[in-house]
């Protein structure tokens, strides 16, 4: 369910078959409105959590969502610099 066949978070597939960002995606251009739609949708997840969650559970969200933030972003640096 979270992980490749190798034991490996694959967030891009992840990303990529998902609704919010194949809607987006589907003529290849990303506008200021869908940037904003897709913020706002974030954001309300986020508060809807805000009201469910303790702040312990809030917490692990927290530094699941930071540390999943460092995951994509040294994932798309690994996949950039072994092009070079």
């Amino acid at each position: 369910m979270f992980f490749d066949e190798n034991g490996i978070l694959d967030l891009d597939e992840m990303i990529a078959q998902h609704d919010s960002f194949r809607k987006i995606m589907e003529d290849g251009i990303v506008t200021d409105d869908e940037l904003k739609e897709q913020s706002d949708k974030v954001v309300s997840i986020l508060q809807q959590m805000e009201e469910k969650y303790s702040p312990e559970q809030l917490a692990e969200v927290k530094e699941l969502l930071v540390e999943s933030g460092v995951l994509y972003a040294v994932y798309q640096h690994y996949a950039i610099q072994s092009i070079k």
